[in-house]
């Protein structure tokens, strides 16, 4: 009897082991999930990011008002509209040039959402940076901004505001950066913390969600690479525009 107890017993063992030895597999996913690891271009011309409500060729690339920021022996450009609507809903177009180049001649265009500035109305940076030198090395990098939804059944005044960092790493390709990501995060967190004061009408408690997220993103708390994450913003939009660039006019570029 003995000498069958004794096997069960290490597999038993062995069992409650494998979670531990899986390691990420375990990890709760966080709220916030990045929209793409890597960013490829095309040879030429300008096509949307896959997965991201829009597909195939970007049209209408301006010409004028890229924002440019030196990366390498290239120059790493970031072309923004928006917000527009009440999601806040941006078309941002990446891309790298020749430093001769006044354009880049191949890029990514991205639908995203800054929804989340609601619950971090007291952020007084101004306009959000979408190229920084964010790491202080001389290299320019793309910062997308998005919204992670607080809960499943978000509304629009129940998002948070997230950041991600990508930097080139190819004449045609950016790569995320998550510890540049995750600095931006705490930042983030910060901020929320600074205004828990429910008396000038915001929740509060929606502030301290959003910065508890932040902090277990920056923390490594919790693990991205999951499509669980709700973006149901930018989802939304693109469903109702049938899945089709919609008509651009001269939308300003404001703070959020």
């Amino acid at each position: 009897m003995h000498m069958r107890t004794i096997p069960i017993m290490l597999l038993v063992s062995w069992l409650s082991a494998v979670p531990v030895l899986a390691g990420e597999s375990t990890s709760t996913p966080c709220l916030m999930q990045p929209p793409a690891w890597s960013i490829a271009f095309p040879a030429r011309g300008f096509t949307w990011l896959p997965g991201g409500g829009f597909s195939g060729k970007c049209v209408d690339v301006p010409s004028e008002g890229w924002r440019r920021g030196t990366s390498g022996t290239r120059d790493l450009c970031v072309h923004i509209e928006g917000p527009e609507g009440s999601g806040r809903y941006w078309k941002v177009v990446v891309g790298v040039s020749a430093k001769q180049q006044s354009q880049p001649v191949c890029g990514t265009c991205i639908w995203t959402s800054t929804v989340g500035w609601r619950t971090l109305q007291r952020y007084s940076k101004g306009s959000l940076p979408w190229l920084d030198d964010v790491d202080d090395d001389g290299e320019a990098e793309f910062i997308l901004w998005d919204s992670f939804a607080l809960h499943e059944e978000a509304s629009n005044a129940e998002y948070g505001l997230v950041a991600w960092v990508y930097r080139l790493v190819s004449s045609d390709s950016l790569m995320i950066d998550l510890e540049l990501s995750r600095g931006i995060a705490r930042s983030l967190a910060k901020k929320y913390r600074s205004w828990v004061d429910a008396s000038e009408g915001y929740p509060s408690e929606l502030c301290d969600q959003a910065a508890e997220a932040l902090e277990e993103f920056a923390e490594e708390k919790c693990s991205v690479g999951h499509t669980e994450a709700h973006r149901q913003p930018v989802a939304a939009w693109s469903a109702r525009q049938n899945a089709t660039e919609p008509e651009r006019s001269g939308i300003p570029m404001q703070p959020f």
